[in-house]
């Protein structure tokens, strides 16, 4: 490809940009049927081919245009209060832990992704089906943790499913709020790695290439839901994310 004033993409082989399109395209479409892991497969991908310290500003992109086209989609259905409890305190520690990703070594961000991806597997299963009963002082207090997290590791969002299910949010309202909270840490995010320098516009164009391809994925993920059953596709997403950690936490140390 010509430089353009992109090295990064001029180095990027055509197969390896339609590979990154296909994926981002499969795992919108995997975890619109098993309720999690597009974050979470995007980021084993991702990993070889932008390196660690590119994983988390990238995402936040991603992430953010994949929720914002679900809250697009549930708009009548956004619980506003929750989001505010959740999103206000959130969006202040994103801003402070976008600062300690930003000075962290890039073999101890790969040794974290790593870990995380391995744990979200066990952590979500340990998740399902319960129910946090929160009042207001937990709701902004796991905001405060969530937004913290979510600037460091991939898969965080994984903690505020059992939250919103405790406050009573069921289907569309569920999925909605879910993903107008993060949207709105998001766009914190990727205006703190964007001021750090850690999200350059080069990134951004990626991510924004990526970002567009997750939304035809998740209107697929509606048609096939209706036809295959969802537990094959979640051991698929389960047993990839736990060898891709795996490789990763390998290479950290390597």
């Amino acid at each position: 490809m010509p430089d353009w004033g992109f090295p990064l993409l001029a180095d990027i082989e055509i197969t390896t940009i339609l590979l990154v399109i296909a994926v981002c395209f499969g795992a919108a479409a995997l975890s619109g049927m098993s309720g999690f892991g597009a974050g979470l497969i995007i980021a084993l991908f991702l990993t070889p081919i932008l390196g660690a310290k590119a994983v988390v500003p990238v995402l936040s992109v991603v992430m953010m245009i994949n929720n914002f086209s679900r809250v697009w989609f549930f708009r009548g259905e956004l619980h506003w209060r929750l989001i505010a409890l959740v999103a206000g305190p959130a969006t202040v520690t994103a801003l402070l832990g976008a600062v300690l990703y930003d000075r962290l070594d890039s073999a101890v961000v790969q040794a974290m992704i790593g870990v995380v991806l391995i744990g979200s597997i066990p952590l979500r299963r340990y998740l399902a089906g319960r129910k946090v009963a929160p009042n207001n002082g937990v709701m902004i207090a796991f905001g405060g943790g969530f937004g913290f997290l979510s600037s460091l590791v991939v898969g965080a969002g994984i903690l505020v499913v059992p939250l919103l299910l405790g406050a009573g949010l069921a289907g569309a309202s569920l999925l909605a709020t879910d993903a107008a909270i993060a949207v709105a840490v998001n766009l914190v995010k990727i205006a703190a790695f964007g001021s750090l320098e850690t999200l350059n516009a080069e990134l951004a164009i990626i991510a924004l290439i990526m970002g567009a391809c997750t939304i035809p994925g998740t209107w697929v993920a509606a048609w096939i839901v209706r036809r295959t059953d969802v537990r094959i596709h979640t051991a698929a997403v389960e047993a990839l994310v736990v060898v891709g950690g795996a490789a990763m936490l390998v290479g950290a140390f390597l």
